[in-house]
């Protein structure tokens, strides 16, 4: 017979300039220097920096990390940090969406055949007026 015992912590953080949870209140909009943290790259840092704190608060060093979310705060963030997540998880998430990697109409023309093939196959069945 064979009996684990697991324990499993889940954090959802959410980063939010806009509405009322803004990082330092009123003045988070007030300066181009404090907006100029209002981007992806400071996002995963932050991000980084704090799953490296909870780790160590709740002394589970040793433990893997999984992240997910939609776009870079899935597997963007996994791509940037390897060493601190082992695994992820994203909704939407066009990470080979970058300049000079892929043409720059791949994503629309994805979208686009999607949208062609399902007009083919409900084209018959659809009443115009």
């Amino acid at each position: 017979m064979f009996a684990c015992f697991c324990l499993l912590y889940l954090f959802f953080n959410e980063r939010r300039f806009y509405g009322e949870s803004t990082p330092i209140g009123k003045k988070s909009h007030k300066t181009a220097e404090i907006l100029g943290y209002l981007n992806s790259q400071q996002a995963l840092a932050d991000y980084a920096i704090l799953i490296r704190s909870l780790k160590q608060n709740l002394s589970s060093e040793a433990s893997p990390v999984v992240v997910f979310g939609g776009s870079y705060g899935g597997t963007w963030y996994r791509l940037k940090y390897p060493h601190i997540a082992i695994g992820a998880l994203a909704s939407s998430a066009p990470i080979l969406q970058f300049d000079n990697i892929v043409p720059l109409t791949s994503f629309y023309d994805a979208i686009s055949q999607d949208f062609k093939v399902l007009y083919d196959l409900f084209a018959g069945n659809i009443i115009q007026k």
